[in-house]
């Protein structure tokens, strides 16, 4: 049983979730309370949503991008159906920008921009009893060096057979009109020793593609 369900749906199983791995990471003493499930975009949704059910939570964290937008549409509409109870967060690239192509109107939150650290603000906030007024959470950028990486929390089974993703920054010094990033236009680089002692552990762990 886990009391903050964090999920998406990726789009091959060999992929994984980098985004869902910061938010754990960073989640601090809630961490022990917190679960992570990770879903591909042709699995059934329903049984998706029996899967988080079965953990019991209060709170469930979703990510959201361009190539799952409508499966998680579906997953919180079919999730609030049965259990209203259950506090629906949604964050990602694709429901940071207005308007939204699809409809995320039963969820409970709406996170734009980076949720490294707001999304355990919030979380904390729920379980004090203190839940925000704002439905929509507009956050700051992290400071990349003061944030927890995610790498440790790679499984054994993602290092065996799945893809391991890394980022050394983030932003885009481009302006292309088509991207999302070409609206954050600082980029940011993480220190490079902390980064590289982070690529250390993957690498003793067998790691040998990284994206």
């Amino acid at each position: 049983m886990s009391d903050i369900v964090l999920c998406t749906f990726n789009a091959r199983y060999t992929h994984t979730s980098i985004g869902l791995r910061y938010l754990y990471a960073n989640l601090k003493e809630l961490r022990k309370k917190a679960k992570i499930l990770e879903f591909i975009i042709n699995s059934n949704v329903e049984d998706a949503v029996e899967q988080v059910l079965a953990q019991n939570p209060k709170i469930v964290g979703v990510g959201v991008y361009i190539w799952n937008a409508l499966e998680v549409s579906e997953f919180i509409h079919i999730l609030k159906k049965v259990a209203p109870y259950i506090m629906i967060v949604v964050g990602g690239p694709e429901v940071s920008y207005f308007p939204h192509r699809v409809d995320f109107s039963d969820s409970d939150y709406i996170v734009q921009g980076e949720g490294d650290i707001a999304f355990y603000k919030l979380c904390k906030s729920i379980f004090d009893g203190n839940k925000p007024k704002n439905r929509v959470i507009k956050t700051q950028m992290v400071n990349l060096n003061e944030i927890e990486l995610p790498y440790k929390f790679y499984s054994d089974e993602d290092v065996k057979n799945r893809y391991i993703y890394v980022e050394a920054s983030r932003g885009c010094p481009y302006s292309c009109e088509f991207c999302l990033s070409s609206l954050d236009k600082k980029v940011r680089n993480i220190e490079i020793d902390k980064f590289l002692k982070e690529l250390q552990i993957l690498w003793d762990r067998g790691v040998r593609s990284f994206l």
